[in-house]
């Protein structure tokens, strides 16, 4: 985990982040970020002033399994150069509450997703 308490600068492992997706195609993911984020997306990305969110298949997609990493849909954002730390996190925060608010099982996996709600989604998936 990186800690942000420090400074705003991003650090190079932290300019990008995965969302697995368990429950929606790519088409259903891209329609509900576009429309959460104010863009339009071109084939698969969406091109923002903070960073580029892309939506596709995960090809490491098996079945209908428990593990998030193999789960069949993924949302990469990437930073932009100017974005800072908290941009960052901003921006994967407002997609994975929108995917939870959708109903959608949704976990992200970064260098920052301890700062992100329920750890980036990975709480929401243990019984308490």
């Amino acid at each position: 985990m990186t800690d942000f308490s420090m400074s705003s600068e991003l650090a190079e492992e932290d300019r990008f982040c995965k969302i697995f997706v368990r429950n929606a195609e790519p088409s259903v993911l891209m329609k509900l970020i576009a429309g959460l984020l104010g863009g339009r997306f071109e084939i698969r990305s969406l091109t923002l002033p903070t960073a580029t969110v892309d939506v596709l298949r995960n090809p490491e997609v098996r079945g209908d399994s428990v593990e998030f990493i193999f789960w069949p849909s993924l949302v990469e954002i990437e930073a932009q150069e100017s974005i800072d730390a908290e941009e960052m996190i901003a921006v994967t925060r407002r997609i994975l509450i929108a995917l939870w608010d959708a109903g959608l099982s949704a976990v992200a996996a970064c260098g920052f997703e301890d700062e992100l709600p329920w750890r980036g989604g990975i709480d929401r998936l243990s019984p308490q």
